[in-house]
């Protein structure tokens, strides 16, 4: 069976200054699957997730994105003005608006819906009514990740969801990622080994230069429970 691709890396090398954060990345991200990023600090797992979404521009070869392709950016840092009345509800909910936003606009029923659904499989239920700075860490990250699914997007780009979580958040965190990939294409940097490779199903091993792994089972055995590769 043909597996479709979402972005094709080619031969692409970013640079700050005079330090090249990634060069030489050629590879595929397939439809529907999840991509799994590792690799030591500063290998570059930030700026490939940059340069996926469309942040920043490669300053040699080019990134090919199929045709109306929409991806939605979760960072590993996100911050809210916590003083600003904004519910989990509402924020799930902005994620149904167009690109063109037309003044005064009601949602309609269809994207209450969708919001709905997604605040359901973060398992957020009953917490639509609750402001975001009375929620956790973790819970945060999960309405951010709701936001991002309640979307038209077709892909969901993540830098390390789960920094900052302790065991039990991310493990539920990667119990609704598993569950999500099968709707949408999803590529993660994460530092979470074990865990991360378990839900992947194509593992990208990140420093510099990017090296595709035939599964995330021969990247875990080559990390050999590390980070680095000899």
């Amino acid at each position: 069976m043909t597996t479709l691709t979402d972005v094709q890396f080619h031969n692409v090398r970013f640079c700050y200054g005079e330090v090249c954060a990634v060069h030489g990345v050629d590879f595929p991200v397939a439809s529907r699957k999840m991509t799994l990023l590792v690799g030591p600090n500063g290998g570059g797992k930030s700026t490939l997730i940059k340069l996926l979404s469309g942040l920043i521009k490669p300053q040699d070869g080019s990134i090919e994105r199929r045709s109306s392709l929409e991806i939605a950016y979760v960072p590993q840092d996100f911050y809210f003005d916590t003083t600003f009345p904004l519910t989990v509800g509402e924020l799930v909910l902005q994620g149904t608006l167009p690109r063109e936003i037309r003044p005064f606009r009601r949602y309609s029923a269809a994207q209450r819906e969708r919001a709905a659904q997604a605040v359901s499989r973060v398992g957020l239920d009953g917490f639509e009514g609750r402001g975001i700075a009375q929620l956790s860490g973790g819970q945060l990250k999960r309405a951010v990740i709701a936001r991002a699914f309640a979307s038209s997007a077709d892909m969901i780009a993540l830098d390390e969801p789960d920094a900052s979580l302790d065991i039990d958040a991310a493990k539920e965190l990667y119990s609704i990622l598993r569950s999500l990939k099968d709707e949408k294409t999803i590529v993660m940097a994460s530092h979470n080994i074990e865990a991360a490779l378990d839900i992947a199903d194509t593992a990208v091993y990140v420093n510099k230069k990017a090296v595709v792994f035939a599964s995330p089972e021969d990247l875990k055995t080559a990390l050999k429970g590390g980070i680095s590769i000899c």
